[in-house]
């Protein structure tokens, strides 16, 4: 088993074992416009100012000690896909700007309890790429370097599409959901496609004598 330094929370790594990043705005917080989508709910809730992060790609809070409402909106159907994941061999981490502070929200989406890649703690300052996806990329890519990776973001808007976006020596593969309708079932089922095709053999012990 090898630990990744930069991650927060319990990720015992086997060697070859896929790796799932999973974004949460856009993703999971969708863009609400108009009439609510089937199954998704709209939650208010207070951002964690205790483990709010202060990289370039997110925007400050205001300063003071008072309560910073945020809406989201979530789809707890979206726990059972990312349990999938998990189930058929892969480790799931979050990699999303907001990094520690994005904990809370997950139990409104029904996920299991996910470690999370502290992507400002594998790019050092003085290499931080203008745009954000680089920053994941790069930051996923240092972090899980020889594992089969799964990128599950809405590029943040930037779409120059999945073909630009790295080109590592391990099985790679990008998942764009749509900030407006979020992860999809068909989505999740590429993403359990390529974990079950990319998981480690079980080891054997050989046969009985």
């Amino acid at each position: 088993m090898a630990r990744v330094p930069a991650v927060f929370g319990a990720l015992d790594l086997r060697p070859g074992q896929p790796v799932v990043g999973l974004d949460f705005d856009g993703v999971l917080n969708i863009v609400q416009l108009g009439r609510l989508p089937d199954g998704f709910e709209r939650h208010v809730v207070e951002l964690d100012r205790a483990n709010w992060p202060t990289h370039p790609y997110i925007r400050p809070l205001p300063p003071g000690r008072h309560p910073v409402p945020h809406g989201i909106v979530v789809n707890p159907a979206h726990g059972a896909m990312v349990r999938g994941w998990v189930d058929a061999g892969a480790a799931v981490v979050w990699a999303t700007t907001w990094e520690r502070a994005v904990l809370p929200n997950a139990v409104l989406c029904d996920l299991p309890e996910l470690p999370v890649l502290e992507l400002s703690r594998v790019v050092p300052e003085e290499s931080l790429p203008t745009r954000t996806a680089d920053w994941k990329v790069l930051g996923l890519q240092t972090a899980f370097a020889g594992h089969p990776l799964v990128w599950v973001d809405d590029f943040g808007g930037d779409r120059r599409g999945e073909s630009t976006y790295g080109d590592p020596p391990a099985p790679w593969l990008v998942v764009a959901p749509d900030e407006e309708v979020g992860l999809t079932a068909a989505q999740a089922a590429t993403v359990l496609a390529f974990v079950e095709r990319h998981r480690p053999a079980p080891a054997h012990s050989g046969p009985a004598r």
